[in-house]
């Protein structure tokens, strides 16, 4: 997952297209896979629907908010601002399951928050990057909410039947947004769709969905610590998009506490 963001420059169309067009890629490979192995797509619930179409449309938001942060921006602030996502579910998933708050957790959301400032560019919050920073923060706070809403509601169907139902939601909700004729042609756009979707969204994300059905959001978030450090190395090695120090430092913030809080939440045996 920590490569995705690439695919934000490498193919050069607007977002909301991007993402359109990857979810088509996705929910058609999910649906051969889910064929193949006689994967059941039948609701235990008939309110189960309302829960995978409301998935469906946050995970539209999500992914169009931090493809749109790294088009604002660079892959360096909107890996580290979209990755902020662990921090929020930690500081979220409490009030959907009745548990306490942990005030350390506010604490350490402070800290995440003090990383992300600093990895800004001259710490300024205007122009393309303030908007780039806001959309990645966004991007966040929605992928939190899904994967916490998934927990709860939808954690007992297969990974790749749900994941199959959330691009799928998708892929027909911005479809009003792809224009007719969309040139796929130039600068290998389709290449890197297939990519993107295959590899990238159907892949990666049915695996990352799977670990939420044995494991809290928080925890399976805090496990992808490295995603910003694989996501802006190869951005300086394939986009030549060479981060400053401030925004290395800012990294660094980001990640160790967010490592922090996944060895913290392990030892403390907050597993289901």
């Amino acid at each position: 997952m920590g490569a995705t963001g690439l695919f934000a420059k490498l193919i050069t169309l607007p977002a909301v297209q991007i993402i359109q067009l990857r979810c088509v890629v996705a929910a058609a490979v999910l649906y051969l896979f889910i064929k193949l192995t006689g994967t059941p797509l039948a609701l235990n619930r008939r309110s189960d629907l309302g829960w995978i179409l409301l998935l469906g449309v946050i995970v539209a938001g999500h992914w169009i908010a931090f493809f749109a942060s790294i088009q604002l921006a660079t892959v360096a602030i909107g890996v580290i601002t979209g990755f902020t996502f662990p921090v929020m579910t930690v500081l979220m998933e409490p009030w959907f399951f009745r548990e306490p708050v942990d005030r350390r957790n506010l604490a350490l959301a402070l800290i995440v928050f003090a990383g992300v400032y600093l990895a800004i560019p001259g710490g300024a919050f205007t122009g393309r990057v303030a908007l780039g920073v806001a959309a990645g923060i966004l991007s966040a706070f929605l992928y939190a909410l899904r994967n916490i809403l998934y927990r709860k509601y939808l954690a007992s169907y297969p990974a790749s039947a749900m994941m199959f139902c959330q691009v799928l939601v998708t892929a027909i909700v911005l479809l009003p947004f792809v224009l007719p004729g969309v040139d796929l042609a130039t600068d290998n756009r389709w290449l890197y769709l297939v990519v993107l979707g295959v590899v990238f969204t159907a892949l990666s994300h049915t695996l990352f969905v799977d670990s939420l059905r044995v494991i809290r959001a928080s925890t399976a978030g805090m496990l992808t610590g490295l995603e910003p450090i694989y996501g802006i190395a190869l951005a300086a090695l394939l986009l030549a998009e060479i981060p400053g120090i401030r925004t290395i430092a800012g990294m660094l913030i980001v990640v160790a506490s967010v490592v922090f809080t996944s060895w913290r939440v392990g030892r403390e045996g907050k597993i289901d």
